[in-house]
């Protein structure tokens, strides 16, 4: 094996460690997805159940476009996105390249889940509803369940 393959064979390995230590969140994860978006048409548990986007609303396409250069697009989705793009770096940074886990990981992956949180509260009271995420999806799931019990309750009109 070459130098640089030698170089990249830890990795790899932590890698593909996590892979088999967390292969049945990854197989639900996996499942759930396809099962929800086959559904409901979104992905968010929180939206499907009660109609209103959660802190993560839009995150996945928002790191996505900042990712492939449109910065302003990203962040009208998720203003948190950029943040989650650095946490990412530094956890792959620390858990593969490196091979440590720091309890300073745990700290930043606590810090980026507090800002999100207060952006998400800002963006609700001052954005909401808007455009997506920020949105509401009226045939969720509690209206639904409101809507098969006003029609099989008796004397209801």
């Amino acid at each position: 094996m070459d130098k640089y393959g030698s170089r990249w064979k830890p990795v790899l390995a932590r890698i593909a460690a996590d892979i088999k230590n967390y292969y049945i969140g990854i197989v639900f994860f996996a499942v759930y997805s396809v099962v929800v978006r086959t559904i409901f048409h979104a992905f968010c548990p929180f939206l499907i159940a009660f109609g209103f986007p959660c802190a993560g609303c839009g995150m996945t396409r928002a790191i996505w476009y900042i990712l492939t250069g449109s910065f302003r697009r990203g962040m009208n989705l998720n203003p948190a996105a950029p943040l989650w793009i650095l946490f990412l770096v530094y956890f792959f940074w620390e858990r593969y390249i490196i091979g440590r886990n720091k309890k300073r990981v745990r700290w930043c992956l606590a810090v980026a889940c507090v800002v999100t949180f207060f952006i998400y509260i800002y963006r609700m009271l001052h954005d909401f509803p808007g455009s997506p995420p920020l949105v509401y999806y009226r045939n969720n799931l509690v209206v639904r369940i409101l809507r098969q019990i006003q029609v099989h309750s008796p004397g209801v009109n």
